[in-house]
């Protein structure tokens, strides 16, 4: 990390991994990485719920990207937030597709939204929200897209409540913590 609190990557380092990798695919996945990394540091989100409250780790686990889930890594970013709080579109977009986060159980829902305009490259998945807006909804970022849902009473009070949040960029699951 730079002292300004960002990393720094050149054309350098984007090179470094296709030699790395060693084929022809290593320099286009590098430089795609490269790229998003790069855009990162420019690219900044609205917090979901305004006051950087991240879930730490509870009795449940950890609401860090990439925490240990048993036999899979966390795919998404919690953000610590009480019953029926407000949470803010992160970038301006458009509810693409409503959903449901557990196979079988209706009780959560999820929405997905793609982003507009200069974020029209990422696209996310927040879970445990209700109230939420109709698909072909369209928010500017830091308005508000939906409300809080209660975790807690899918799996006791010994869990932070939290919605979770999936970050895509072209399509490829990516971790959410360094745009916020």
């Amino acid at each position: 990390m730079g002292v300004d609190g960002y990393s720094h990557y050149s054309l350098d380092d984007c090179v470094y991994m296709a030699r790395y990798i060693g084929k022809k695919d290593g320099l286009i996945i590098g430089c795609l990485v490269l790229s998003i990394l790069m855009l990162s540091r420019f690219m900044r989100f609205t917090l979901l719920n305004y006051k950087k409250a991240f879930r730490g780790c509870d009795a449940w686990g950890c609401g860090s990207f990439g925490s240990s889930r048993g036999s899979h890594s966390h795919r998404g970013l919690d953000f610590a937030v009480e019953p029926n709080e407000n949470i803010y579109a992160p970038f301006p977009c458009k509810v693409v597709r409503h959903g449901y986060p557990y196979a079988g159980d209706y009780e959560y829902r999820l929405i997905e939204i793609q982003g507009t305009g200069g974020y029209s490259d990422y696209k996310a998945k927040i879970m445990y929200v209700k109230d939420f807006p109709a698909v072909g909804s369209v928010f500017n970022e830091k308005e508000v897209l939906c409300k809080a849902d209660d975790i807690t009473k899918k799996y006791s009070s010994s869990m932070t409540n939290h919605v979770h949040f999936e970050l895509y960029a072209k399509g490829s699951l990516i971790n959410p913590e360094i745009f916020f």
